[in-house]
């Protein structure tokens, strides 16, 4: 079973310098040495992909337009052709590092639309079209970093004073929008979702313990159990489709059934960069993401599991779509996807 890598946990690495090594360099010192041209390094997208992605507190999509906005500060190329072909290549290895992360794929995507439409770039001279598009590129990475802190604000007057927020599964820009809350002095507890297999709504309960938010979690069988003392539902996602649906966490689905058949509004906090030329009409028509699942017990291998790593959640099972964009009901996506693609 191939694993996605977008649900793949991320290991910080560290450089250690030992005093071994230390004393040898010193020695090092009075010996003549010969000198020799330091070989350039060609440029990698995907090492400065990585380099980007290291970052804990950056977006996956937001990594990948860093990377392609470097791709053209340190393009040799000397038409806007040539340009416009690398960029296409180094989209193209970026995308395919990961074919199972729609965010990944609507970053790139929405890059090259955003830096490279502009027809007065045909009527200047290459090095100020290069310069234009630098300028392009370094806007387009600037908006998309501070998509979450505009997120948050535009969320705020829909949390009130005694209210109880379920979330499911851990996602940045719910984080950011339940911080910005407490920040506010507003009371409010949450419920979270466990996020089986991989117990993200853990990780959630922990980072709004420190905030010291009231949290519970919720077992992920559990949630209509506990949906009559909800009063709103927020979720992440991982992609926006053009029917207004949106792409999450495994069992967002469910959860946005439950609410819905309960009354209760189920809010999505979604960056722009997320909204994606996709038209799913089922579970089905997703392209699969997976990732593995531990029972804690042996499984006899004649039974199946699913491993499925994320759903669909159709628009009617959605109330409003807090983006960068404005605050959206799930019809109007589409008109907004237009626009961010013409």
């Amino acid at each position: 079973m191939e694993i996605s890598a977008f649900y793949e946990t991320k290991t910080a690495h560290f450089g250690v310098v030992s005093t071994d090594w230390l004393s040898q360099a010193q020695s090092a010192i009075s010996i003549p040495t010969l000198s020799f041209p330091i070989p350039i390094q060609p440029f990698s997208v995907i090492d400065e992909f990585n380099t980007w992605r290291n970052q804990p507190h950056l977006a996956e999509a937001v990594a990948a337009i860093r990377a392609l906005a470097a791709v053209i500060r340190s393009s040799q190329a000397t038409t806007m052709m040539q340009l416009e072909i690398e960029l296409k290549k180094a989209s193209d290895s970026l995308k395919s590092w990961d074919t199972t992360s729609i965010s990944l794929t609507a970053g790139c995507d929405l890059f090259m639309r955003y830096v490279t439409r502009t027809s007065a770039l045909e009527y200047e001279d290459f090095n100020s079209a290069k310069s234009r598009l630098i300028e392009r590129a370094e806007k387009f990475g600037e908006i998309s970093y501070k998509a979450r802190k505009v997120i948050a604000m535009l969320s705020q007057d829909f949390i009130f004073d005694g209210c109880t927020i379920l979330v499911h599964g851990f996602s940045r820009v719910v984080l950011e929008v339940l911080k910005l809350a407490a920040q506010n002095k507003k009371l409010f507890r949450v419920f979270c979702t466990e996020g089986r297999p991989d117990r993200t709504g853990l990780r959630l309960s922990n980072e709004l313990a420190k905030l010291d938010v009231p949290v519970k979690i919720v077992i992920d069988s559990a949630v209509a159990y506990s949906m009559d003392e909800v009063d709103m539902v927020f979720v992440g996602a991982d992609g926006v489709v053009e029917s207004g649906g949106i792409i999450n966490m495994m069992g967002t689905y469910q959860t946005a059934l439950v609410a819905k058949s309960m009354n209760k509004p189920v809010y999505v906090a979604a960056e722009s960069y997320k909204f994606a030329r996709l038209y799913p009409l089922d579970q089905k028509d997703l392209a699969p993401a997976l990732r593995p699942v531990d029972f804690g017990v042996p499984i006899p291998s004649k039974v199946e599991v699913e491993c499925s790593a994320r759903d669909y959640t159709p628009p009617q099972y959605l109330t409003l779509l807090f983006t960068d964009l404005g605050v959206l009901t799930p019809s109007v996506v589409s008109d907004e996807l237009i626009q961010l693609y013409l």
